[in-house]
């Protein structure tokens, strides 16, 4: 039972009073044993005018009159001994009696909300009484608040071991001088994500591979657990989880890992005042940035003196490359060259494809870290192999992942002339490759298209060393320096015109496309080039995207339909032309030359003169008919191709996911299939 405190007792507190013996009826201190030494918290740990905190509810005669988390400040000690005269903000029974409280019944509130015995490591570098530098990242403990009386309450005492005299020193910290330590060395707001399955009473509550953040160490143990509030739960709750070290792990960008042997892809000037990093210098990862940890790490590099400035440098997780054994990349589709065996059984079969994660953990420099669609036994564990134990998926046209192509026409948002680099073979189509274009101006996004190898020109080939200046056109709009040789299409057509079937075109007796349902031209037909043309409908009756092979009869050569006022882009809801009068939208696919008109549009024009064309923003026709902005397409398409990449580094080893990249876009209308 607690007892009221006279008012006499706001005194000095005598060191006599304060300290507790080694005899004694009172009950044993309260201790936490670190290295820099025991924190003992007794009635010597508390001085007149330290702000505390009741740590459980106080009872007199088995009344609550102080609730737990209560303020209040000391004033003295208590009148028994062993206890300590507090005073209170508030008592549930108002009265302005003070308590004399045992020291376990209280706790420093101390400023930034630390702790008394909480483990802690410098933030900077400090210096103790005597000028010896305390290093960052040094450990330590709060011992108590900072005795001097004109910063009482705005300071923390700190207990630091200098390891090199074996000696320990209290020092007088500002918040900002520390940070709290936690197990793992993780730092609070860390990403990270989980390693596996996370159950608390047997049921999965967090998913492998799900982003969470740092939120401190546990407050059950904190020498072993992590408090973590992740972005989702199964079970729909927003509670923290208590996590061990080894459940999670940290988030770096583009799923690279701590110690992840990478490459700079390009040329990176950083606006540090440092000289710019070249094209080619390899490194290791140290960690995330420390300013944006989701978009750039901190990388050590080879040979920093070649080219200047400091050996860590924060560089954007896109500039960088894995530097895989055997020269692969990371998404790259490869195959088993030879049955694959584990202790002697065979757990994937010749032949079956893979794909690329990144680096073996276990030997970055000589194995490969492969993602199977197969395995004989049922597992879907990667699986760490050689280089010569897998072969390279080549794709259509003889290009191979890896290799630097540019567009030769205008394929959608992508402009004629664009550099891109080959991610595999499209999963959509055979005959398509899937490339990732990068953007032309900073005011772009790079996206990834599925495209027929005619589209491309190929620069170079993987490994090669080449200078990229931008788009191979003028402002004029000249053609390409290299002859391309193109396929001629049947009835004088050209890839990417626009057409409309004649009439109802049969498959088997079954009508597959209605008469005037636009389509573009794809290229000559494999089976009979000279008289029948590739041709991809916007609509077919089936419900199929397979393209159909026609005869010229069955189609015609349109001029896409005029874009009326008032008509919105489905993405922006912003109108598709600016005030001041009706414009004709740009074809996505970028043909150079328009049909001119000759009657046979699908609707036709009323008459008189054509409205005037005033400046309005860029359209973008897709090749299912429908007409949004081309910025809002490009953003679009940016959000569902890279941005997809992005959430596979995020689920680690999650092979599904590292094939999103290869898999095409969607029109945002009809979902149907972005294939230019």
């Amino acid at each position: 039972a607690h007892q009221a405190a006279p008012a006499a007792c706001a005194m000095a507190l005598p060191p006599s009073v304060w300290r507790t013996g080694s005899g004694g009826d009172g009950p044993p201190a309260m201790t936490t044993s670190d290295t820099v030494g025991d924190i003992v918290s007794d009635v010597d740990s508390f001085r007149c005018g330290d702000p505390v905190v009741a740590v459980r509810d106080l009872r007199v005669r088995g009344c609550v009159v102080v609730r737990v988390g209560g303020k209040g400040g000391v004033v003295g000690p208590g009148s028994s001994s062993r206890r300590i005269c507090v005073q209170f903000e508030h008592r549930e029974d108002l009265s302005d009696n003070r308590l004399n409280c045992l020291p376990e019944e209280l706790r420093h509130a101390l400023v930034g909300g630390h702790q008394v015995g909480v483990r802690v490591r410098a933030a900077r570098p400090l210096e103790d009484s005597r000028n010896r530098t305390i290093a960052p990242g040094m450990p330590g403990i709060i011992v108590g608040p900072g005795r001097d009386p004109l910063e009482q309450g705005r300071r923390l005492l700190v207990r630091f071991a200098l390891s090199s005299e074996e000696i320990v020193e209290d020092i007088a910290c500002d918040p900002d001088d520390i940070e709290t330590a936690i197990a793992g060395n993780f730092r609070r707001g860390n990403a990270v994500i989980a390693t596996r399955d996370l159950r608390v009473g047997g049921a999965v509550v967090v998913r492998e591979g799900v982003l969470g953040s740092v939120i401190g160490p546990s407050s059950s143990d904190s020498q072993h657990r992590i408090t973590v509030s992740f972005s989702h739960r199964e079970d729909g709750s927003r509670n923290r989880l208590n996590c061990v070290v080894n459940e999670i792990r940290l988030y770096l960008a583009s799923g690279l890992e701590i110690g992840a042997h990478v490459q700079v892809g390009r040329t990176v000037t950083l606006h540090d005042g440092h000289p710019a990093v070249p094209g080619g210098t390899r490194g290791f990862v140290v960690g995330p940035s420390a300013d944006e940890p989701l978009i750039n790490v901190l990388v050590r590099l080879d040979s920093p003196l070649t080219f200047g400035g400091p050996s860590e440098r924060e560089i954007r997780a896109d500039d960088l490359q894995l530097v895989i054994a055997g020269g692969f990349r990371r998404g790259e589709s490869v195959s088993a060259a030879k049955d694959l065996r584990v202790k002697g059984v065979v757990v994937v079969k010749q032949g079956v494809v893979g794909t690329v994660v990144g680096q073996s953990a276990t030997d970055p420099s000589g194995r490969v870290t492969v993602a199977f669609a197969r395995r004989e036994d049922g597992r879907c564990n990667n699986l760490n192999v050689v280089p010569a134990e897998i072969t390279r998926l080549p794709c259509t046209g003889g290009l191979v992942p890896g290799d630097r192509v540019a567009a030769l026409r205008q394929l959608l948002v992508v402009p004629r002339g664009a550099y891109g680099s080959v991610l595999g073979p499209s999963c959509a189509r055979s005959s398509r490759v899937a490339v990732r274009f990068a953007p032309v101006d900073d005011t772009e996004e790079e996206v990834v298209l599925h495209v027929e190898p005619e589209d491309l020109r190929a620069l170079h080939a993987v490994g090669e060393d080449v200078d990229e200046s931008g788009p191979e056109f003028g402002t004029d709009g000249d053609e390409m320096t290299e002859d391309v040789v193109r396929t001629p299409v049947a009835g004088g057509y050209d890839r990417g015109d626009t057409v409309a079937a004649t009439r109802d075109l049969c498959v088997r007796a079954k009508v597959v496309v209605r008469a005037n349902v636009i389509g573009n031209v794809v290229g000559p037909s494999g089976d009979d080039p000279m008289g029948r043309v590739t041709v991809a409908f916007s609509w077919r009756e089936d419900g199929k995207t397979n393209n159909l092979n026609v005869v010229t009869s069955e189609i015609r050569k349109v001029e896409p339909r005029s874009v009326a006022r008032g008509e919105l882009c489905a993405i922006c809801l912003g109108e598709l032309l600016v005030d001041g009068g009706a414009s004709e939208a740009a074809e996505g696919d970028g043909a150079d030359d328009t049909a001119q008109d000759d009657g046979t549009h699908e609707n036709p024009p009323e008459e008189g003169p054509p409205p005037p064309r005033p400046p309005c923003e860029d359209i973008c026709r897709m090749p299912c008919g429908h007409v949004l902005h081309a910025g809002c397409i490009r953003s679009y398409l940016n959000h569902q191709t890279q941005n997809a990449g992005r959430m596979s580094a995020m689920q680690a080893t999650n092979s599904v996911a590292a094939l999103a990249p290869l898999k095409p876009a969607q029109c945002p209308v009809c979902r149907r299939d972005v294939l230019p």
